[in-house]
C-alpha cells in the first residue's frame, strides 16, 4: 500500500527542493516511461516514502519469491542523479508493513511481518520504528502497547501526529485497535477502536482533517463493503450508514483534488476488480462512478498528481506480454491507457511522487517472467510538461 505524505511536508518538498531538480533533471515535454539506476536489492513489496529532500526512502521488503524472506535493508532514491544507495538498516525485518513522512522529516514505519513459520503463518511485528534522515538510521519506538500488525495503515494526521489502523496479528487475527503515534514524545497511545477489524484496508486523509478506512477484510465477518471515518478531534470512529456498491479488499484508494476518494480495483467477493467508485466527503457517502480500469489490479498503486488526475501501476496477473499503467480523469471520469507504458508488469512495485511531479517506480516481480523475476531496476514516469505540473505556485498538497 502506497505510503502517505502529509499536506504540509509536501509543501515543503515542493517550496524548496523543486527549484533544484528542475536544473538537474528537467521534465520530458510528453509523458514517457524512463528505466533508472537499479536498487542496491531487489526487492517486492516494500514502503516508498517522499522525504523532505525530495529523495525517497525504500524499506523493507520480500527479498525472494519463491517463499518469504523479508528484508531489513533500506535504501535511498536520488532524482537528481536517478540512482539507489543503501542506507541504514531497520531494527527488524519487515514485509506488508507500512510507512509515512511525519512533520518533521523523520520517517515512522510500523508493523508487517518478519517471517513466517512452518506452516505459513507470519511472525507478526506489532511494533514501530523511525528512520531519521539526518542520520540515515533507524531506531525502535519502545512502546507499551501492540501497534500496527501486518497489512496495518499509517497515516500522517493534519496536527502531526499519525494515525495506525492495525491489521492482522499472529494469534489473534484481525484487530479492531487503533493507535496515536506522538512525534513530539515518540510516543504511541491507544485511541478510539474502530467498529470492524481490518486487513488489506485503505486510509485515505481527507481535507477536512479525518480520515477515511475503506473496506478489507475481517476474520469475523469476511469480505467488507463499510466505511468509517475517524475524526483526530474526538479521537472515535464513526461506522457510515452509506456502503460501497461491492465489497472489496486488496483495493486502492486516491484523494482528489475536489476532496472526493477515488476507490478502485482490488478483491470482490468472486474476482478482481476492475471497477470504481467515489466518496463524497461532503455527504459522508458513496457514489457511483463510470470508472472502469483496463485492467483489474489487485495489490497496486493509486496515486495523484499534481495536474488533478490519478496515475494506477501495478496487478498481479502473470503472463501479461507489456507493461501497464492508466491515468484517471476526475472531469471525464474515467481511465486511460498511457502508451506506451512501462518496460514491464510488475507485483509488488511501489511508486512516489517526485517534488517535480514525476513518478518513481520501484521494486517488485517481473509478471512476465516464468519465475517471478524480481525487477533489479528503477523507472520514472513524467506526465507531462514542466510548466503544466504546479499551478498553486508551490502551495498546498500534492
Amino acid at each position: 500500500m502506497p505510503s502517505s505524505v502529509s499536506s504540509a511536508a509536501f509543501a515543503a518538498v515542493r517550496r524548496f527542493v523543486l527549484p533544484a531538480l528542475f536544473a538537474l533533471a528537467p521534465i520530458a515535454a510528453s509523458a514517457e516511461f524512463v528505466v533508472t539506476g537499479n536498487l542496491v536489492t531487489a526487492r517486492t513489496s516494500p514502503t516508498a516514502t517522499t522525504l523532505l529532500d525530495g529523495r525517497v526512502l525504500i524499506t523493507g521488503g520480500n527479498v525472494r519469491t519463491v517463499d518469504r524472506a523479508p528484508a531489513a535493508t533500506a535504501e535511498v532514491f536520488d532524482p537528481a542523479s536517478g540512482q539507489f544507495s543503501a542506507t541504514g538498516a531497520m531494527t527488524v525485518p519487515r514485509w506488508d508493513h507500512a510507512a509515512t513522512l511525519l512533520h518533521d522529516g523523520r520517517v515512522l514505519v510500523v508493523g508487517g511481518s518478519s517471517g513466517a513459520d512452518d506452516n505459513g503463518i507470519s511472525f507478526t511485528q506489532a511494533n514501530g520504528e523511525l528512520y531519521d534522515p539526518a542520520s540515515g538510521t533507524f531506531s525502535a519506538v519502545p512502546s507499551a502497547i501492540e501497534v500496527g500488525g501486518e497489512r496495518t495503515t499509517v497515516t500522517t494526521l493534519a496536527d502531526g501526529r499519525a494515525l495506525v489502523v492495525s491489521g492482522w496479528i499472529q494469534g489473534q487475527g484481525t484487530v479492531a485497535r487503533a493507535q496515536l503515534f506522538d512525534p513530539a514524545s515518540d510516543t504511541f497511545s491507544e485511541t478510539g477502536a474502530p467498529h470492524f477489524s481490518r486487513i488489506v484496508h485503505t486510509a485515505t486523509l481527507l481535507a477536512d482533517g479525518r480520515v477515511l478506512v475503506v473496506g478489507g477484510t475481517s476474520s469475523t465477518e469476511g469480505l467488507l463493503d463499510n466505511a468509517e471515518l475517524y475524526d483526530p478531534a474526538t479521537g472515535t470512529f464513526t461506522l457510515l450508514a452509506s456502503t460501497m456498491s461491492t465489497s472489496r479488499e486488496r483495493h486502492a484508494a486516491a484523494r482528489l483534488a475536489d476532496g472526493r476518494v477515488l476507490i478502485t480495483g482490488g478483491y470482490g467477493p468472486e474476482e478482481m476488480l476492475d471497477v470504481s467508485e467515489l466518496f463524497d466527503p461532503a455527504t459522508a457517502s458513496f457514489v457511483p462512478s463510470q470508472a472502469t480500469m483496463a485492467l483489474a489490479r489487485v495489490d497496486f498503486n493509486l496515486l495523484a498528481l499534481p495536474d488533478g488526475k490519478v496515475f494506477a501501476l501495478g496487478s498481479n496477473q502473470w503472463g501479461i506480454e507489456a507493461g501497464t499503467a492508466e491515468l484517471y480523469d476526475p472531469a471525464a471520469d474515467a481511465f486511460s491507457l498511457i502508451s506506451p507504458g512501462p518496460s514491464t508488469e510488475r507485483d509488488g512495485a511501489r511508486t512516489a511522487l517526485l517534488a517535480d511531479g514525476r513518478v518513481l517506480i520501484a521494486a517488485g516481480v517481473d509478471l512476465r517472467s516464468e519465475n517471478a523475476d524480481l525487477v533489479t531496476y528503477g523507472e520514472i514516469y513524467a506526465p507531462g510538461a514542466a510548466d503544466a505540473i504546479f499551478a498553486d505556485g508551490f502551495e498546498g498538497a500534492p
